[in-house]
């Protein structure tokens, strides 16, 4: 299996669902991140660290309209590396006030499988150009995988236990859609200390994770709303992706020792 499930599953995990449905216009209130935040992750199989993710953004223009930037990368570190060399990078530009991307570049390399794409977004038309498979229409006003990540970060609020969601992404050039549950709340024990969180449970596909509920997720129950840990649950063991370093937060960040 390409370990750029685990690394990349930290950014598809948060995205999809059933009883709502995420949208640019449901973005109201006060943003739970700025420009210059910086958010690191470590991917460990057990003791060992086999991987790393980080997320940036910052402010910038795209064609004469104000967006955020974003770059996220994940690769593998140390033995993993050497024997899978997993480097995949994602950025993506984002419109300030909606969180509707107008452009996405994807570039993973995973051993000898190398996977390269830039798409456009007309969010207007619903319409979308892609690098590799031309222009395409879509039912909605869709997000890449990244800008997903932000835009729910923005509309986790007054939630109910077992309340599902929904995003519309557009992933590995094809729509993708993934049901994310909330199932409450929870302080869980990091390297960086205590910390309460919100946890989901996406609901995955058969055959890549042990089961249907074998992948649960943790974000800080705080403004900032960022993910703290990813579980995951597969055949050949279980995975942890974890932040172990963060600066640039809108909102101070509490963790107990």
């Amino acid at each position: 299996m390409k370990l750029i499930v685990y690394l990349s599953v930290l950014y598809l995990a948060f995205f999809a669902g059933h009883n709502i449905k995420l949208s640019a216009q449901q973005t109201s209130g006060n943003t739970p991140f700025k420009s210059g935040e910086n958010l690191k992750y470590i991917m460990s199989y057990g003791w060992i660290n086999g991987g790393e993710a980080s997320m940036k953004i910052k402010k910038s223009s795209f064609e004469g309209k104000q967006v955020y930037y974003v770059t996220a990368v994940g690769k593998t570190t140390g033995l993993a590396h050497s024997i899978y060399h997993v480097y995949d990078f994602y950025e993506t530009w984002f419109d300030i006030n909606t969180g509707l991307p107008f452009k996405s570049l994807m570039d993973l390399t995973e051993g000898k499988y190398k996977n390269y794409n830039i798409v456009h977004y007309n969010q207007a038309a619903k319409t979308l150009v892609s690098k590799k498979s031309g222009e395409k229409s879509v039912n909605h006003h869709v997000f890449d995988i990244v800008s997903a990540f932000y835009q729910l970060r923005k509309s986790l609020r007054n939630l109910s236990i077992g309340q599902e969601f929904t995003i519309h992404t557009y992933f590995h050039d094809k729509p993708w859609d993934l049901i994310v549950r909330y199932k409450g709340n929870e302080t869980i024990k990091t390297s960086l200390g205590k910390i309460e969180c919100m946890k989901f449970r996406p609901v995955v596909e058969k055959g890549t994770f042990k089961d249907e509920e074998a992948l649960d997720i943790w974000i800080s129950n705080d403004k900032n709303r960022v993910p703290i840990r990813v579980s995951m649950k597969f055949f050949v063991g279980s995975f942890k992706t974890e932040l172990t370093e963060f600066s640039g937060l809108k909102y101070p960040i509490h963790f107990e020792k």
